[in-house]
């Protein structure tokens, strides 16, 4: 898919980045906003029965592999890719999900703290949360972030295309329109799990640079989680006039409290029935409980819980080994 045809179907989408947190409710963006929500997004949503059966089939696990940034969408090698391009229904909630799972360190309370102050602007806050969004596109899920404090953004959403093995964001800015931003890990920012033998700590480096409105100036975002319990958000900005970008702001954000919803060898307690995260709340359907991550998670379930049961029972049946 070239870059131009993303960009086409960004236009109406008008969404999706910012980062983690559990308990509270799912973020609602306002219409206009709602995360990729696009003719693709909604054709595939007609073709739910016809997915059903597809759902069984196993997503490919992600291999996460430098991408450099710019360009047509699907140029790096020389090759468009195809793996991923056609995925539709509950095959490519599943690929997205995948694609997110290292980004569920994000998920939590956060207090955030900027290098600049603004007129006006608090310059630290501890409302930033973290959840999943599947209520607004169940085939396009997404991580989503608000604050009602922050002096950039009201809200992000955060979700990965499997059509062009890219991540993309929309931010709800404190001024102007919203922004979308695209873009993968940056050279040597794949995401990564360190033990010290005590703990694991997981690390990333997410580079996303903006795409639509294409007028006007252009700002750059990278996300470099440093560890499980803080990351920053660094933010450089291209004039209208200019051709490079420069320092815009740099905002660290710390983790509140100290659990954090990945499910790992430190984590080892019950998987969340959606995400497969940490399990830190339960939701309830016909008696019975099940682990969820986040409200986001819960509000999801308890939306649809019998799609997300069968879908449980799908993982099951798959990991009980031949009998024949």
């Amino acid at each position: 898919m070239k870059y131009a045809s993303v960009a086409a179907w960004l236009a109406p989408l008008l969404v999706v980045t910012w980062l983690a947190g559990c308990g509270g409710d799912a973020p609602a963006p306002s219409e206009k906003k709602k995360p990729a929500r696009t003719a693709r997004s909604k054709a595939a949503e007609s073709t739910d029965d016809e997915s059903t059966s597809a759902a069984a089939e196993t997503v490919p696990k992600r291999k996460y592999q430098p991408i450099s940034l710019g360009g047509d969408a699907g140029a790096e090698g020389g090759a468009e890719p195809a793996a991923k391009s056609n995925l539709t229904g509950e095959r490519r909630s599943q690929a997205v999900v995948a694609a997110l799972q290292p980004l569920q360190v994000l998920l939590g309370q956060w207090r955030w703290i900027t290098n600049r102050q603004f007129e006006g602007t608090k310059k630290s806050g501890e409302d930033l949360q973290w959840i999943w969004d599947f209520k607004h596109d169940k085939n396009q899920p997404s991580l989503t972030a608000k604050s009602s404090a922050h002096p950039y953004f009201k809200q992000v959403w955060l979700t990965y295309v499997p059509d062009d093995d890219k991540f993309l964001a929309s931010a709800d800015p404190v001024e102007g329109e919203p922004r979308v931003f695209r873009g993968t890990w940056t050279d040597g920012g794949e995401p990564k799990e360190e033990s010290d033998g005590k703990k694991i700590q997981h690390t990333h480096k997410l580079q996303l640079t903006q795409i639509s409105p294409a007028e006007g100036d252009q700002w750059q975002l990278v996300f470099s989680q440093l560890d499980n319990n803080q990351y920053l958000m660094t933010m450089t900005r291209r004039p209208a006039t200019g051709k490079q970008f420069g320092p815009l702001d740099v905002v660290r954000q710390q983790r509140l409290g100290t659990s954090f919803a990945v499910a790992d060898s430190d984590n080892p307690g019950p998987k969340c029935i959606i995400s497969g995260g940490l399990g830190t709340m339960n939701v309830t359907y016909k008696g019975k409980s099940y682990p969820v991550c986040c409200s986001g998670c819960a509000a999801a379930f308890n939306d649809d819980p019998e799609r997300w049961l069968a879908k449980l029972a799908e993982r099951e049946k798959q990991k009980k080994p031949s009998e024949d």
